[in-house]
């Protein structure tokens, strides 16, 4: 029996220990940010880490313990004993590379979604998540998972062999140990699997183990550096998406606030004309993460986007936009839906209830407009094309359809080719004298960042300055169309982009974005203030065109005056809302406000439960 615990104890330990060192790796790749907290804040990081660490090393020993158990009641033959011991071997064999999978992907994946690995992952396939991953990346993610494996199997490997003693018989003496022994091993073993549940519990309090528990500070980064990856991905994976979440307030109240946050207390209603004719071809270009942290860059003492700076001063330049989210698939959402991004799922994930949502393209191809999605990578990312379609697309045309050739990264064909393609096509169907609506979203400005093009010294800046200068390109070869003066072109990214790599996910910076509309269709240029979000496009473009749009419940047309004006974004379990008297941060995983600064903050919480909570609501109507 004391063999048994022995075994049992320096599995958790062993565990616990690879824990440690993942997290302690997981600090020192992550300096950037680790260097703005203290030796004793890290330390604490570690520390609290701990109590997920150990609910996590509670489910992998379920089955060493169960083992024990059945060893003790089922005695084998001495010979046998080599059998149990190959069986374990090979359970934890197999436990250490999916820790190690696991962990490395999180590591990988934190940088641009500042949380740990979640259920979200599942949405995307291995070849879309590998497209992300540069040859020197994959390269050292390989060699991880390589050291970590060979640890943990050496590890294991040692405990079995000297440890893992099942009971076990003689040809002549099949009962070698006495009732009484195994019955005391039994109840021992019993006892200690009523700790395990306990572990695995998280504890005797009435709130069993969530990630929550691994939270200890106001700065998010030691709070996602303390929870344990592993138990992150299967907590989100077994609780799935509970629509019921955010359930603040009644529906009834829900949307009384909802109603009120919309609104401005303007006693009259302004109207800004900003084009000078109600039906342009409108050309949409969604420029893959390309945040003002970026477009306010330098890099070698030159501007990182030149071309759209430039741009600023013929068209309407909107200064305080805010994305809705820091993924592709919901910022296309909220671009050409206006429907609010959700914390922790895609509604593009639903099929069914996405097809349901209002669509720019849906409503342009109504007053007689012709519709096309151009996309240089696979449109089945994320069930992509299906949401296109369904929400007004007459063709969606993505790399399995464009007679292209060029420089290929692992997303998809380079900017700079699938640009060419797409405007000689749309300067086609101009040409021909119908009214189109075409949306270009560009990827080369996304990681592994391998553009054929280089100017600036970082790989990433300069593949935003590649973005730039395709981009940029577009906008002069319509201008030399005689359609010029009939052409609006809208610039706008999916999502911002954590840079520098200090900008925490949550915060403003990271979903602080540019919109620029330039073409011969607008009456002149403008610099708009207000305070507005990446969802208020649809109502704003309909808006202008004199087109209802009753349809994008959270759009706001911010050339009235008789609209809030606020932007607002959703984070990994949490929210933030931003106006001219300041910003609130709101985390849901523990029900606290992270950031509050400047007046309103009240109004702010209030106004950011409400949308969230609208949010679902119309989810479940979908």
């Amino acid at each position: 029996m004391r063999k048994h615990l022995q075994f049992l104890v320096a599995s958790y330990v062993a565990t616990m220990l690879l824990f440690t060192i993942n997290r302690v790796v997981f600090l020192i790749y992550y300096h950037a940010m680790a260097v703005e907290c203290s030796f004793g804040e890290l330390f604490a990081a570690l520390w609290h880490g701990m109590s997920l660490d150990s609910v996590t090393a509670g489910y992998i020993l379920v089955v060493p313990l169960l083992s024990t158990m059945t060893s003790v009641w089922l005695p084998v033959k001495e010979r046998g004993r080599a059998l149990w011991q190959r069986s374990m071997r090979w359970y934890f064999i197999v436990v250490t590379l999916l820790v190690a999978l696991i962990e490395t992907a999180d590591m990988g994946m934190f940088g641009e979604w500042q949380a740990r690995i979640d259920a979200q992952v599942f949405i995307y396939s291995p070849k879309e998540m590998m497209a992300s991953v540069s040859l020197a990346n994959g390269i050292a993610a390989t060699l991880y998972i390589a050291a970590t494996v060979a640890v943990g199997v050496w590890l294991y490997g040692t405990i079995v062999r000297r440890l893992f003693e099942p009971q076990f018989s003689t040809e002549n003496r099949l009962h070698l140990a006495p009732r009484m022994a195994r019955v005391a091993s039994s109840v021992a073993m019993i006892l200690l699997a009523g700790v395990l549940f306990v572990m695995i519990r998280g504890g005797l309090t009435p709130a069993t183990a969530n990630v929550s528990k691994a939270f200890f500070s106001s700065k998010m980064f030691l709070n996602q550096a303390a929870i344990n990856p592993i138990f992150s991905l299967l907590s989100s994976a077994f609780t799935g998406d509970d629509f019921d979440e955010y359930n603040f307030y009644s529906d009834e109240e829900a949307e009384r606030l909802f109603a009120e946050a919309m609104r401005s207390d303007a006693e009259c209603v302004e109207y800004d004309r900003w084009l000078n004719m109600e039906r342009p071809n409108i050309v949409l270009i969604v420029a893959e993460s390309m945040g003002r942290t970026i477009t306010d860059a330098q890099c070698d003492g030159e501007a990182v986007t030149p071309r759209l700076n430039a741009l600023r001063g013929e068209g309407i330049w909107f200064e305080n936009l805010y994305a809705s989210s820091f993924r592709t698939d919901r910022g296309t959402v909220a671009t050409l839906s206006g429907f609010l991004s959700q914390p922790k799922m895609s509604i593009m994930k639903y099929p069914n209830k996405a097809a349901h949502l209002g669509g720019i393209a849906r409503t342009l191809l109504a007053e007689g407009y012709r519709t096309r999605f151009f996309y240089g990578g696979d449109a089945n990312f994320t069930n992509t094309a299906a949401y296109l379609y369904a929400t007004g697309f007459e063709e969606v045309i993505d790399e399995d359809v464009m007679p292209i050739e060029g420089h290929r990264s692992k997303w998809g064909y380079a900017d700079d080719v699938v640009a060419e393609y797409a405007t000689n096509e749309i300067i086609r169907r101009m040409d021909s004298g119908v009214s189109t609506f075409d949306v270009i979203l560009t990827l080369s400005s996304h990681e592994p960042f391998e553009v054929p093009y280089r100017r600036l010294s970082d790989d990433m800046l300069n593949s935003f300055a590649f973005a730039d200068e395709v981009i940029g390109d577009i906008v002069e070869r319509l201008r030399a169309t005689e359609h010029w003066e009939n052409t609006l072109v809208v610039i706008i990214p999916d999502h911002g982009y954590p840079y520098p790599a200090t900008v925490g996910n949550n915060s403003p910076e990271r979903h602080h974005i540019p919109m620029l509309w330039v073409g011969g269709a607008l009456s002149g240029a403008r610099h708009i203030d207000a305070y507005a979000s990446q969802t208020d496009l649809a109502a704003t473009l309909l808006g202008q065109m004199g087109i209802a749009h009753d349809d994008f419940t959270f759009s706001r047309d911010v050339s009235r005056g008789d609209v809030s004006h606020f932007g607002y974004w959703t984070f990994n379990n949490g929210f933030g809302v931003i106006d001219k008297e300041g910003v609130t941060l709101y985390d849901h995983t523990t029900l606290t406000t992270l950031s509050d600064v400047g007046e309103g903050g009240e109004r702010r919480l209030e106004q950011g439960k409400a949308l969230l909570q609208k949010t679902f609501i119309e989810i479940k109507r979908l």
